[in-house]
């Protein structure tokens, strides 16, 4: 078994043990086992999930994971249940950070409304898929 730690700013949101894990890294989605080799990567905004079953699991924004043989720790911006999304909320920070996109003057103003968005965009875009009844 594989222990999985998903922590924000806010404290802990996820400690279980799993026989598997996958995680939106940067660079594509990684699935990992127990005894993996150590592995510390980016995280971005999208779904992790837990023992193969990626019809629930848990969004995170994002963040880096940290990978040993007998641990995975996910540190993210944010993490949100999927069943648990507030979709108001993030059409909302969607409309706001496109809003401050568009009158952004610097690079570091750019990058971090861009990431805002983008993680507004694909939690509402996931928690749509698993909620057919949500309309956009």
């Amino acid at each position: 078994m594989l222990k999985v730690d998903i922590v924000t700013p806010k404290g802990i949101v996820y400690t279980e043990e799993v026989e598997s894990v996958n995680v939106p890294a940067l660079d594509g989605e990684m699935g990992i086992l127990e005894n993996h080799m150590l592995v510390l990567t980016q995280v971005k905004p999208g779904l992790v999930y837990f023992n193969k079953d990626d019809k629930s699991g848990i969004l995170i924004g994002y963040g880096f994971v940290d990978v040993t043989p007998e641990k995975v720790i996910i540190l993210t911006e944010e993490a949100v249940p999927v069943g648990n999304v507030d979709l108001d909320e993030y059409k909302k920070m969607f409309e706001e950070a496109t809003r401050k996109l568009a009158d952004a003057k610097t690079a570091e103003e750019i990058s971090e409304w861009q990431k805002k968005r983008d993680m507004a965009e694909t939690f509402i875009n996931i928690a749509k898929h698993f909620s057919p009844k949500i309309r956009a």
